[in-house]
C-alpha cells in the first residue's frame, strides 16, 4: 500500500463521477454556462472552498494543460477544490469541475491527477448534463448537489438518497474515460496513470467493499472500468507498441517519477532485451533509485551503443557513485549513541500510545454521542423544500445561515473525527494509523544499526538519526495535542447544538406571508437564535481545524523523515535527481549539494523549505535560515508563518512517491 493515507471514501466515490444524468434534449451553451453557474453558487454557498495556493495553483496548472486540447472552446471551464476529505470529483454543467481535497490527498502524481480531471472534462466535452426541464427542477437538483455535503439540507431539501444524484450511465462513464484517455495523452500526460490511479483506488474498494456498496450499485464495478479502458488504443496491449512505451517511461523519468520510469523500462526488455535505449534509461532511473549495482551493470550494457556522449555520462555518473560508495564504507561511525537515542525513541512513542489511547477512546465516544444528538436534531427540521426563496429574501437569508451552520457542523465533526480516528492505535490486532506509522519508521530506523557493517546509503542517513527521532517525537506531540484539540472542539459542538437545537425548535414555528417569505416578525424573532448558533457553531469548527492542523503537521513529519530515510545524500549524483524532482514541481532546485553538506541539512527539510517556499512566496535558503535563527524545524516554521499543513503533506507526499511509488506492487499485495 501507499504511504499515502486511505482517506474516508464517499458513496459518490468519482473517478468517479458525481455528474447528472444525461440531457432529454440538448442546450444552448449559453444556457448551460447560465445552469452551471447556479450550481456553483449553491455549492459554493454549502461547501468550504479550498483556497490554499499552492494547491490551486497545481490543480489549474495540470488542468489547463487538458483545456488546452478541448474540442468545446465556447465553455469557460472552472476548477474548485473542495474542503472535504472523501475521494471524489465531480462535474455539473457549463465547465464546472470540482475536486475533493481528499483526492488531492489520494493521488500519486501528476499524470494520475490529469486523469481524473480529463475524465471530468469528457463529461462536460460529451454533454453527459443535468437533465432540466425547467427551472423549478434545477432548483431541485440543486438541493439535491448540496445535500450530498451538508447534513441540514439532507433533510431541508428531502433527499432521501445522496447517491440518487450520483447516478450516471454506466455508458457515459466508459465514454468518459475514453475521452479522458484521449485528452490526457494529447497533454503530455502518461495514459497509465488513468489505470494506476483506478488500481490505487482498487485496494480502498477491497478494503471498504460494505462502504461501498451502493456506489458500487449506481457505477460500473471499478475492475469492469479497468477492462474496458485497457481496451483503449492508448493502453491496449496489443495496439500500443513498445516504442510508445518507452516514450512514455522517459516522459515518467523526465518527471521524476523514477521508480514508475524503472518498471516500465524493465518491462519493454522482457521483450526487447537488446534494447539499448531502454536499458541505457533503465540504468540512470535505477541509479537515482540507489540501485547501484544494478543501474551500473545496465549502464554499461547500453553505453556504447546509446552513443559515446551517452557513454561519457555514465562513466562520470558511475565513478561519482563508487567514489561516493567508498567514502562511506571507509567510515565507522560509532553506533553505540544511536542505538540508546532509537530505544529511547521506542520507549517514548509507547508512552505516547499509552496517553492517545484514553484521549483518543473519549473523543470516539464523543463522537457516537454528538452524531445521535445531529441526527434527532436534523429530523426535527421542518420541511421547507417546496418553497422556493427569492432572491435577497428572508427565506433566502435563513437558507443561506443554514448552509453556514452546517459547514461549520460538517469542519467540526469531520476534521475531529478525522484527527481522533487518524491518530490509530499500537493495540494488537487494532494497529494503525499514524502511531502504527511512527513505530514502523523506528523499526526500520533500527534495522540497519543492528549490522556489523551497514551499507552506504544507511552510513550516508547516519548522521539525519538524531534530526529524525526529534521529528517522530514531534508528530507524537502533534497527535497528543491533535486529539486533545478534537475533543475541545466537539465540546464546544455540544453546546453548539443546543444553540442550534433551540433554533430549529424556534424556527418550527414561523409563518410565512402572502408572498412566500417568512413574516417580518417571525423573521426579527428568530435572528437572536441564528447569531447564537452560527457563532457557536463556529467556534466549533474553528476548534476542529486547529485540531487538523496538528494531525496533518504529524503526518507532514513522517513523510519528511521518509524523504530522508530514501538516502539521497549518499552522493551529489543521487541528490541531483532529487533535486531535479524539485524542480519540476516547484521550479526551484532547493540547495545544492555542497551547502547541504555544509549546512548539516537533509534532503526532507529541503524539500519541506522549498514547499513552505514556494507557498509563502520565498526562497528555500531563507527558510532555512529562519528555521535555524529561530530554533524551529521547517514544520513549525510553516505552521508559525500560517501555512495550510495539509498541503504541506501532500506535496512532501509526491516528492516521496517519485521513488517508491509501484501501483504494480500494491495490486499485488491484494491478491
Amino acid at each position: 500500500m501507499p504511504i499515502r493515507r486511505f482517506v474516508v471514501i464517499a458513496l459518490s466515490i468519482a473517478m468517479l463521477s458525481a455528474s447528472i444524468p444525461a440531457p432529454v434534449f440538448a442546450l444552448p451553451t449559453s444556457t448551460e454556462v447560465s445552469i452551471g453557474k447556479e450550481y456553483d453558487k449553491q455549492i459554493t454557498d454549502q461547501t468550504v472552498v479550498v483556497t490554499d495556493p499552492l494547491l490551486n495553483q497545481w490543480v489549474n496548472d495540470v488542468s489547463n494543460k487538458l483545456w488546452a486540447q478541448t474540442a468545446r472552446k465556447d465553455i469557460p471551464y472552472s476548477l474548485k477544490i473542495l474542503d472535504v476529505s472523501d475521494i471524489n470529483a465531480f462535474s455539473t454543467m457549463g465547465g464546472y469541475i470540482y475536486i475533493n481535497e481528499g483526492t488531492l490527498d489520494f493521488v500519486q502524481s501528476d499524470d494520475e491527477l490529469a486523469g481524473i480531471l480529463a475524465h471530468e472534462t469528457g463529461h462536460i466535452e460529451r454533454r453527459h448534463a443535468v437533465t432540466a426541464q425547467n427551472k423549478a427542477s434545477i432548483l431541485n437538483v440543486l438541493f439535491g448537489i448540496g445535500s450530498l455535503f451538508s447534513p441540514l439540507l439532507y433533510r431541508f431539501g428531502q433527499l432521501l438518497q445522496a447517491g440518487a444524484l450520483a447516478r450516471i450511465s454506466r455508458d457515459d462513464e466508459n465514454e468518459a474515460d475514453k475521452y479522458g484517455l484521449m485528452l490526457m495523452t494529447r497533454a503530455g500526460y502518461d495514459p497509465d496513470a488513468m489505470h494506476s490511479f483506478m488500481a490505487h483506488l482498487g485496494a480502498v474498494e477491497d478494503a471498504n467493499h460494505d462502504i461501498l456498496t451502493k456506489y458500487l450499485a449506481d457505477h460500473p464495478e471499478n475492475k469492469k472500468r479497468l477492462a474496458n479502458i485497457k481496451g483503449d488504443p492508448e493502453l491496449n496491449p496489443a495496439v500500443r507498441t513498445d516504442d510508445q512505451r518507452i516514450a512514455q517511461a522517459i516522459h515518467d523519468y523526465d518527471t521524476a517519477r523514477y521508480n514508475i520510469a524503472a518498471m516500465k523500462f524493465a518491462d519493454v526488455l522482457k521483450r526487447r532485451p537488446d534494447d539499448a535505449t531502454a536499458r541505457f534509461h533503465l540504468g540512470q532511473a535505477q541509479l537515482a533509485l540507489g540501485q547501484l549495482s544494478k543501474g551500473e551493470q545496465n549502464l554499461a550494457a547500453a553505453a556504447e551503443q546509446v552513443s559515446p556522449q551517452a557513454k561519457a555520462l555514465a562513466d562520470v555518473r558511475i565513478k561519482a557513485l563508487r567514489d561516493a560508495e567508498r567514502r562511506l564504507s571507509l567510515l565507522r561511525p560509532d553506533l553505540t549513541p544511536l542505538r540508546a537515542q532509537l530505544t529511547t525513541a521506542q520507549s517514548n512513542e509507547a508512552q505516547a500510545a499509552t496517553a492517545i489511547a484514553t484521549r483518543r477512546q473519549e473523543g470516539v465516544d464523543q463522537l457516537k454521542s454528538l452524531r445521535s444528538r445531529i441526527q434527532n436534531i436534523v429530523y426535527g427540521l421542518p420541511n421547507l423544500s417546496r418553497v422556493q426563496p427569492r432572491k435577497d429574501s428572508r427565506l433566502d437569508t435563513l437558507i443561506h445561515n443554514l448552509n453556514t451552520m452546517s459547514k461549520s457542523l460538517d469542519a467540526a465533526t469531520s476534521k475531529s473525527s478525522e484527527t481522533i480516528s487518524g491518530v490509530g492505535s499500537l493495540e494488537r490486532n487494532k494497529a494503525g494509523g499514524l502511531l502504527k506509522e511512527n513505530a514502523d519508521l523506528l523499526t526500520e530506523l533500527q534495522a540497519p544499526l543492528k549490522l556489523d557493517n551497514p551499507p552506504p546509503q544507511a552510513l550516508s542517513t547516519f548522521p539525519a538519526y538524531p534530526r529524525m527521532l526529534a521529528s517522530i517525537g514531534a508528530a507524537d506531540s502533534d497527535m497528543v495535542r491533535g486529539v486533545d484539540a478534537a475533543r475541545a472542539s466537539l465540546a464546544m459542538l455540544d453546546i453548539g447544538l443546543g444553540d442550534l437545537d433551540l433554533f430549529v425548535q424556534e424556527l418550527r414555528h414561523v409563518s410565512f406571508d402572502g408572498t412566500g417569505d417568512i413574516t417580518l416578525s417571525d423573521y426579527k424573532h428568530l435572528e437572536p437564535f441564528i447569531t447564537k448558533a452560527v457563532d457557536s457553531l463556529n467556534k466549533a469548527a474553528v476548534g476542529a481545524t486547529q485540531a487538523s492542523q496538528l494531525y496533518n503537521m504529524a503526518r507532514a513529519r513522517q513523510l519528511e523523515t521518509r524523504i530522508d530515510m530514501l538516502g539521497l545524500q549518499e552522493s551529489p549524483d543521487r541528490y541531483a535527481t532529487f533535486q531535479h524532482a524539485l524542480d519540476v514541481r516547484f521550479h526551484t532546485k532547493g540547495l545544492d549539494y555542497a551547502d547541504l553538506a555544509r549546512q548539516n541539512l537533509t534532503p526532507g527539510q529541503v524539500a519541506s523549505a522549498v514547499i513552505v517556499g514556494a507557498d509563502t512566496n520565498a526562497a528555500a535558503p531563507a527558510i532555512l535560515a529562519e528555521a535555524k535563527s529561530s530554533g524551529k524545524s521547517v514544520i513549525d516554521l510553516a505552521n508559525a508563518r500560517g501555512m495550510y499543513a495539509q498541503s504541506l503533506e501532500i506535496f512532501l507526499g509526491l516528492v516521496y512517491l517519485d521513488y517508491v511509488d509501484d501501483p504494480d506492487k500494491e495490486a499485488r499485495g491484494r491478491t
